[in-house]
């Protein structure tokens, strides 16, 4: 097979007027002509598009400027062991396991990782390697066959003369990161959910055992004043009052129940299990609430919102965003391309590769995009304006995790008076509650005031559990306000 060599391009207008502009002409152009290949170059080049007043505010993890110890401060971590339940932990550890969203998080990483491995690829060379054999017989003579065989190797390479392709391998590494940092959000807000909910079930649980002590007392009250009824100490009214309220706890008990059920089928769809409503493993008759740690004022910086894997993907998305507003400009820039392929044809399969009549050829091209109705100018504008939305997303985010910050420890404290007000009501209404009760049986008081004394002293144990819960929900919250890890 011959050999067929193939012309070199060149421009169009150097191979018409090459010989018919003045030499100064031709002087001029080749200056003009390095001007504008100098500033293509530079332009190329460009740094990022993010405003400077973003970059620093940018997480921790992706500046390399020094900070202070207080601009940087560490938060808080292993926040799990602080409540030191170890029910709690086991949870968490099945929910990181076992939970439907977090398998899907792992999978979007994955996802991403394929995806950066697909755009480093463009930086290489490709190989396509084609063999071909064919056996004919011929319709003239039934005797005669012929045997054909082909090979041919091609190799293309588009050269990255400005960096776009190793932009856009950079986006994809960003996306990747970003994907890993969301999938570190996720697992965080998950260990908080899961906590969230255990607390959440506990509190129910505390309800439902408080309406169960209750419901006892006022059997037992009914079975007094029933006494007194048929001793003629007491009235009618007194016993249908008694039984009024006992029937109405009862009732009271069973949405209390409704909702403890509820708070288990919660914490079984975060576990990824089937959410049936009990615990059979679980003893609920002492579920109780954990202390509150104390917490280290150094820790207690609204600047560690910094560390939240949630902020750092804000900003691995808006970087991203950044070289993808790079490779739309750098897309209205010429292209060189280098193309190289070999080949050979033989009837014989074992002469295929035989290098005398082995044929190849190799072409480099440039290609220039000169008119597309504005497309690419638009598409470079798009982008643009897609980093600026980054922009604001990320500025959104990080001022929504200042708030978060300030508004939790400003619940910290409020709810720390709260419980402390609440206690004393308690114990005061416990006492009172008591006291009334003996003072009926005397005599002394009527059994309205018995109810009122009772009605006090449950609302006060109630509001106690509730403030306890929503101290505990308020804590994790802070803890993930701050960035802090759970281990």
């Amino acid at each position: 097979m011959d050999n067929h060599s193939h012309p070199i391009s060149r421009d169009l207008t150097v191979l018409l007027f090459r010989d018919t502009l003045p030499s100064l002409w031709q002087s001029e152009l080749h200056k003009g002509l390095l001007c504008l290949f100098t500033l293509v170059i530079l332009t190329g080049c460009q740094t990022t598009a993010i405003e400077s007043s973003i970059e620093q505010q940018a997480p921790f993890a992706l500046t390399e400027d020094t900070l202070s110890t207080d601009e940087e401060s560490v938060p808080p971590t292993a926040w799990l062991a602080s409540f030191n339940d170890e029910q709690l932990k086991l949870w968490v550890e099945q929910a990181v396991t076992d939970n439907f969203t977090l398998t899907e998080a792992r999978a979007r990483v994955e996802a991403a990782r394929q995806q950066r491995i697909s755009s480093r690829s463009n930086l290489w060379p490709t190989f396509d390697l084609e063999l071909n054999q064919r056996r004919q017989k011929s319709n003239n003579d039934g005797s005669a066959y012929s045997n054909d065989s082909s090979i041919n190797v091609d190799i293309a390479w588009e050269v990255d003369l400005w960096g776009k392709l190793a932009n856009s391998r950079d986006a994809a590494e960003f996306r990747l990161q970003a994907e890993q940092s969301n999938y570190d959000a996720t697992k965080l807000s998950l260990s908080a959910q899961v906590a969230k909910a255990w607390f959440e079930l506990i509190s129910a649980n505390q309800l439902s055992n408080l309406l169960r002590e209750r419901i006892a007392n006022l059997t037992t009250n009914l079975e007094i004043i029933q006494s007194g009824y048929r001793q003629g100490i007491n009235n009618a009214l007194d016993v249908y009052l008694a039984q009024t309220d006992l029937a109405s706890e009862s009732n009271n008990l069973q949405q209390q129940i409704a909702l403890e059920k509820n708070a288990i089928r919660q914490l079984q769809l975060l576990l990824g299990n089937y959410p049936s409503g009990s615990l059979k493993a679980l003893d609920t008759k002492s579920l109780s609430f954990p202390a509150l740690a104390a917490l280290e004022a150094e820790q207690l910086v609204s600047n560690n919102v910094r560390h939240r894997p949630d902020i750092q993907a804000s900003y691995l998305e808006l970087l991203a965003s950044d070289k993808d507003l790079a490779v739309a400009h750098k897309n209205r820039f010429p292209s060189f391309r280098l193309t190289a392929s070999s080949g050979d044809t033989s009837d014989e399969l074992k002469n295929l590769l035989d290098s005398s009549s082995l044929a190849w050829n190799v072409f480099g091209g440039i290609s220039q995009p000169l008119f597309s109705g504005g497309r690419l100018k638009a598409l470079e504008q798009q982008q643009r304006a897609v980093v600026r939305q980054k922009e604001q997303q990320y500025l959104s985010a990080l001022h929504t995790a200042f708030n978060e910050v300030e508004q939790s420890l400003t619940n910290e404290s409020a709810l720390k008076q709260q419980l402390q007000s609440v206690q004393s009501a308690k114990n005061y209404a416990e006492a009172a509650e008591e006291l009334a009760f003996e003072e009926y049986r005397q005599g002394l008081q009527t059994y309205t005031a018995v109810l009122e004394a009772q009605r006090r002293a449950f609302g006060a144990q109630n509001t106690v559990v509730s403030i306890r819960n929503q101290l505990l929900q308020n804590r994790i919250n802070l803890y993930l306000a701050l960035g802090g890890d759970y281990q």
